[in-house]
């Protein structure tokens, strides 16, 4: 990651899509045959140096100059062929394209890394019963399985959002200074075309002086959903490890390891709370390109500073995150039997269970619901028996208790809980074949 985006690798990038200009325009007999290959013979010899763009810029004040000047230095026999057409946007965001192109290979693999460990999790605890909780409040019983196949299926939703989406966000552009193409007129589109073909990118229909930065932030949407997914999982193994609750824990080296300089007896979610903090630092980049994305008219320059961290650091974090979040899954410690036994330890936690008991009876749905509430009430208030309280009231309705013991069996409680398992892990190797196939196709490759 930060190979793709280093300031090497930029002006390597550059230096390349110059000498593709060159060769279309070539092709196209706009300039005479030999700029491209003298530029590019001068790049493997390594003839066009950073070092030496970067003290023409700090005369210039202007880096893409200070490029084309660099090369045109080292090249002296193609330097009056460098840059026919273009302007500097035409460079940089076409270059920000292929940098794009090159890092998604990458986050195809490690949500694919995050899918194949929740996949194994999803299948191994489709029928591991767990209490479900809504509003930080015992609620009806789940499986862990199923607690899992939320997140897997909104890494499924991700991967099809950057297959939909990447064919509006990884383009660049050739139509100079205004978007017209003026230098080269009906040239231009030919140009550009042929460009973007070479770099297995997509053209901007309608370009300014820049690539419209609704694409980035389209971008910048979906890393940022994808932060919301790993944050969300961070944070329920983060609330399953507090040790009343106890029933999931990160690995932990107990051999080495250190949870506290203070509190020896320590053992932290870490990890997860590493990937709460850079999630939530991951969004937080989006709000400046919102408002980079509001140029003056054609192109102004309050994009350039604010997008020379936005694109590389978001990129290079969501690898990051995606491969920690990766590793927690495939190390997690999981323990059914304190699940089993938190959820014995409340009765309460079938109060739904029993309003279906009761309404099989014969009650209504509505008198099913109070029965249970008030034997649920007094209960808490009173310490009085869950059970013998809705005993007492079947009792008074004239309702048999016989089988009441099965709806407090939580096994007997879980619905469709196994088939939507099933389901998720069946779309999730469907939607990986899916991609697999969509990077093959594009020729996208990891470097």
């Amino acid at each position: 990651m930060k190979h793709i985006f280093s300031e090497e690798n930029r002006f390597k990038l550059m230096v390349k899509v110059e000498m593709e200009i060159c060769e279309a325009q070539e092709k196209l007999h706009i300039i005479p045959p030999g700029a491209a290959k003298l530029l590019k013979q001068a790049e493997e010899q390594h003839k066009i140096k950073l070092e030496r763009a970067k003290e023409i810029e700090r005369e210039t004040k202007h880096d893409v100059m200070a490029m084309v000047r660099a090369i045109g230095e080292a090249v002296p026999e193609a330097g009056a062929y460098i840059h026919v057409g273009a302007t500097s946007q035409d460079i940089n965001d076409t270059v920000t394209a292929v940098q794009l192109r090159d890092f998604l290979p990458y986050l195809f693999q490690d949500l694919i890394e995050v899918q194949t460990a929740l996949m194994e999790v999803v299948k191994k605890h489709a029928g591991t019963v767990m209490l479900g909780r809504t509003h930080g409040q015992h609620a009806s019983p789940i499986t862990f399985g199923l607690k899992m196949s939320v997140f897997l299926s909104e890494i499924d939703r991700h991967l099809e959002r950057l297959m939909e989406s990447s064919r509006r966000f990884v383009v660049g552009k050739f139509m100079g200074p205004v978007g017209t193409g003026g230098f080269l007129g009906s040239k231009s589109m030919e140009v550009q075309a042929a460009l973007m073909k070479k770099l297995q990118i997509n053209a901007e229909e309608n370009p300014t002086q820049l690539v419209n930065r609704d694409r980035y932030l389209e971008f910048l949407s979906i890393i940022a959903l994808i932060t919301v997914t790993l944050e969300k999982f961070a944070t329920e193994i983060r609330n399953l490890q507090r040790p009343e609750i106890m029933e999931v824990a990160e690995a932990f080296d107990e051999k080495n390891q250190v949870g506290s300089s203070a509190m020896p007896s320590k053992t932290n979610p870490v990890d997860s709370e590493n990937v709460c903090s850079l999630a939530r630092f991951i969004r937080s980049l989006i709000v400046p390109e919102y408002e980079s994305s509001i140029q003056w008219h054609e192109r102004d320059l309050t994009n350039s500073a604010s997008e020379r961290f936005v694109l590389p650091y978001s990129c290079i974090l969501i690898d990051h995150i995606c491969r920690k979040s990766a590793n927690i899954i495939k190390n997690l410690k999981v323990y059914p039997e304190r699940m089993k036994s938190n959820l014995d330890s409340d009765p309460l936690a079938m109060s739904e269970a029993i309003v279906r008991f009761i309404w099989n009876k014969g009650a209504s749905r509505q008198d099913a619901h109070e029965v249970t509430r008030k034997a649920a009430m007094l209960a808490i208030n009173t310490n009085a028996s869950f059970v013998d309280s809705l005993r007492d009231s079947l009792s008074k309705m004239k309702l048999s208790s016989e089988g009441l013991s099965d709806a407090f069996n939580p096994e007997l409680f879980l619905g469709v809980s196994s088939g939507i398992c099933s389901d998720t892990v069946e779309r999730t190797l469907k939607i990986r074949r899916a991609a697999e196939k969509f990077l093959e196709e594009k020729g996208w490759r990891t470097i």
